[in-house]
């Protein structure tokens, strides 16, 4: 007894010295700069949006905020780094819906998890996708997409950037729920899609609204509805799907992850100063020019289990409409 009662102390003292040290780590962080990975492209919306983020964080902390681009593989590439970084808050990743909710529900070997393997801290922006056409297009409602290729099956066309991608993935579920069946054009990029939609090319293309909301502002496309819940406040005028299609909807948005295992009083802090920054007029204004909206978790906890519900929206989707899985 004398010795299970030792052993019982022993614990309860390695314990009290690990809360001690994480209480140290957080109350002393950040002491160097911080850097936050971005799995894209630079001068992109995930970019953009990292830098207007990173540019306040730092303020915040009193620390720089480095930008650090590593695109490639569909956002793995610089996902799996932060994966496999020190677990001290120092290194952050801007999470995307196409990596940590879509792309794993439609690969094999997917190089890691994509909730487990990290930390969330906060969603940091949500927005819409949306459905445009060309301003030259006789299509001019959701309805009479969905008339047209019931009339003329298989020969409606949209664009993509392939079978991982959030373009695809809502235009099947459109497809499958409207009960229609379009012709599938990937592409590598936006620009590549709504250069087609304009031309004649595809019939439409859903994507995240700040890729098309110039053009559309513009009037050179035709926004047929957001795939949102309810209308956005970007477009007022433009319907939500769920007008055609009841309980339709599909959302972008960004998040803020640190790698597994970081201390909770940092992701703590993290998260703090994320609430703190997505209720600041001068930075939600910044994203709203661009189709943003500026939003942040009630807790990592509930960060991470908006991650999970997403990701199981999506694969349950996937098993139904019989979408096959590609190796990774």
């Amino acid at each position: 007894m004398f010795r299970m009662g030792s052993r019982s102390s022993s614990f309860a003292a390695s314990l009290l010295l690990a809360l001690l040290a994480q209480g140290a780590v957080a109350q002393d962080f950040p002491n160097r700069p911080l850097r936050m990975i971005v799995p894209w492209t630079p001068a992109g919306t995930v970019d953009i949006v990292a830098r207007h983020l990173a540019e306040r964080l730092g303020a915040r902390v009193g620390q720089q905020v480095l930008v650090d681009n590593r695109p490639g593989a569909t956002g793995t590439i610089g996902s799996a780094m932060v994966a496999r970084a020190q677990p001290d808050g120092y290194t952050l990743l801007v999470m995307s819906a196409t990596v940590h909710t879509f792309a794993p529900n439609l690969f094999k070997g997917f190089p890691f998890d994509p909730i487990d393997d990290f930390a969330p801290v906060s969603q940091i922006v949500s927005f819409p996708y949306v459905m445009v056409v060309s301003a030259a297009s006789p299509l001019r409602t959701v309805s009479d997409v969905v008339n047209a290729a019931r009339k003329d099956p298989g020969k409606l066309s949209y664009g993509s950037f392939g079978q991982g991608s959030a373009p695809y993935l809502i235009s099947e579920l459109f497809a499958l729920r409207s009960g229609t069946h379009f012709i599938h054009v990937p592409y590598k990029g936006a620009a590549q899609a709504i250069t087609d939609v304009l031309g004649g090319q595809i019939t439409f293309f859903i994507d995240s609204l700040p890729s098309p909301i110039s053009q559309v502002r513009a009037g050179k496309l035709r926004a047929l509805s957001v795939t949102t819940g309810k209308r956005s406040t970007h477009l007022p005028d433009v319907p939500a799907m769920s007008e055609f299609i009841k309980d339709f909807e599909a959302i972008a948005w960004l998040g803020i992850a640190a790698p597994p295992k970081s201390p909770r009083p940092v992701v703590q802090r993290l998260h703090a100063e994320m609430r703190t920054i997505a209720a600041e007029p001068e930075y939600s204004a910044k994203l709203r020019d661009i189709g943003l909206d500026a939003v942040a978790s009630e807790s990592p906890e509930a960060f991470r289990s908006f991650l999970v519900a997403q990701k199981k929206y999506w694969g349950d989707f996937v098993v139904k409409a019989k979408i096959p899985m590609s190796e990774f």
